[in-house]
């Protein structure tokens, strides 16, 4: 074989031969200790890096690259470097000088430019038109790309062009959208919040974080990622701590105004401690013709879904609900939610579980210890279950009050359908009263270790019913078993 000149791996390999590195992947790990057949893990990231920021090194064996990189690695260690983006600032400035705050560049497109793997962009409070996120380069596990606002000022608003299909996030290069986090923007007036573009020839967006955002106002759906139709590829996302309201207030054709606010949230993704309001639809797990598992949505807040008498950009949509399940795949964990003052159409449940196709190899879907209240159509549902095949889908622990026709199929037990003694409903504060019968008559699940607020369960004698662990404030308290030393 010829010798020649290439990349493999972020890595320039040159004067050598291809099959070298085909073939020898075990051997090159060998320098860092570590028998594992994970490319990535070979000292070409490293000089990836360096080679991004045009430092050339020329590599004439793929043995030297290696002892080069064993040597260097005990003293020599690359800075991620951070860069500003701010309304006052110019896209006349180079890379170098946006590293200061005293000399941003002034769109975020031109900060995006500048990253490299596992670098941040820092964007200054202001409003950014007709601008969006595209791209970013791809982190790792342990060294996240990051995007974000300047959390010790107001959150940056992007306000892209949703008429014209822009978003506020938006990858299309697939697998190379991976280790990527979001944190502390406004997204406002998008086509979507964020989409996540992936297919079978450029593979699927995997290990994205959103956390501490607010998205509302879109044209479209608010979160669209797409994932494998079947082999479950695609996923590992977090969703935390975000604000979701006013979701496909415009409208599509094809579609009716108020589209699912997270529509197909991926494989295996977290979504938890969010706040869900004023929205026809919460959390999609679907996307037609996908199978889609093992999904966690935790300790959500949904209020006023599904009230097109307050907001009437609603009206015309024919299905409403707060979390909904209506794909096969399964294994789904949904517990710890609350949600209240919803559901004014009787086709609402507050969470339906409803696969569409192929429901008998839908696996076991989880509907533990959440709390559902004041549901404003008397047959509208708190949980439905639409389907006896496969799962079986197990409903434990939850409150039902004042909740329509309340929990509608699956295996149910230890649910709370009568009065639970909430500290304020009017308030939105359901923790449990003392005198609460939802106290210590739950099922032990040890799949719920915390409730809403993060407090152990259980508290005393047995697991409680619903969100909320009884005695539990805003710290975690210990079981009333154990003493305090």
């Amino acid at each position: 074989m010829s010798k020649a000149s290439f990349w493999h791996d972020g890595c320039l390999f040159r004067n050598t031969t291809r099959d070298i590195i085909e073939t020898e992947d075990r051997w090159l790990l060998g320098w860092k200790g570590i028998m594992a057949n994970t490319k990535d893990m070979i000292g070409c990231s490293v000089f990836g890096r360096l080679l991004r920021r045009r430092q050339v090194i020329p590599l004439k064996r793929v043995t030297s690259a290696c002892f080069l990189a064993s040597a260097l690695l005990p003293t020599f260690t690359i800075e991620a470097a951070t860069y500003f983006v701010a309304i006052n600032g110019s896209d006349a400035n180079t890379c170098a000088q946006a590293r200061t705050q005293l000399t941003p560049l002034l769109t975020i497109p031109a900060g995006v430019k500048c990253l490299a793997g596992g670098d941040t962009l820092i964007i200054k409070a202001g409003t950014y038109p007709n601008q969006e996120i595209t791209n970013p380069p791809a982190g790792t596990a342990g060294s996240y790309t990051i995007i974000s606002g300047e959390l010790s000022g107001a959150r940056p608003v992007i306000a892209p062009n949703g008429g014209s299909l822009q978003r506020g996030f938006y990858c299309s290069n697939g697998n190379s959208c991976r280790y990527i986090e979001m944190r502390y923007i406004e997204v406002t007036g998008a086509y979507n919040s964020i989409k996540l573009h992936g297919d079978e020839r450029i593979g699927y967006p995997h290990h994205l974080r959103f956390i501490n955002n607010v998205f509302h106002d879109t044209v479209h759906t608010n979160i669209l990622t797409i994932t494998s139709d079947t082999g479950f590829q695609g996923g590992d996302h977090l969703f935390q701590g975000n604000e979701f309201y006013r979701t496909g207030v415009v409208g599509n054709p094809g579609y009716a105004p108020g589209h699912n606010t997270i529509y197909n949230p991926g494989n295996r993704t977290i979504i938890e401690k969010n706040n869900f309001h004023n929205l026809a639809n919460g959390v999609g797990i679907w996307h037609s013709k996908k199978y889609i598992q093992n999904v966690i949505v935790r300790s959500n807040v949904f209020y006023d879904i599904g009230r097109p008498s307050i907001d009437t950009w609603q009206q015309g949509n024919g299905s409403f609900a707060g979390i909904h399940v209506s794909v096969p795949g399964g294994g789904h964990q949904i517990y710890n939610n609350v949600i209240y003052r919803s559901g004014e159409d009787s086709t609402f449940a507050g969470i339906r579980i409803n696969p569409l196709w192929d429901r008998e190899n839908t696996m076991t879907i989880h509907v533990y210890n959440n709390t559902i209240y004041d549901i404003l159509n008397s047959d509208a549902h708190a949980v439905r279950v639409t389907t006896t095949l496969g799962g079986p889908h197990l409903i434990k622990n939850n409150i039902a009050y004042l909740a329509g026709k309340g929990i509608s199929g699956g295996t149910q037990s230890n649910n709370l359908t009568t009065d639970p003694s909430f500290a304020d409903p009017a308030g939105s504060d359901f923790r449990l009263l003392r005198r609460s019968d939802a106290i210590d008559k739950g099922a032990i699940l040890d799949l719920v270790t915390t409730d809403f607020a993060g407090v152990r369960r259980p508290q005393e004698a047995g697991y409680d019913i619903g969100a909320y662990e009884a005695g539990n404030s805003s710290s975690p308290l210990p079981p009333k078993s154990l003493s305090a030393r």
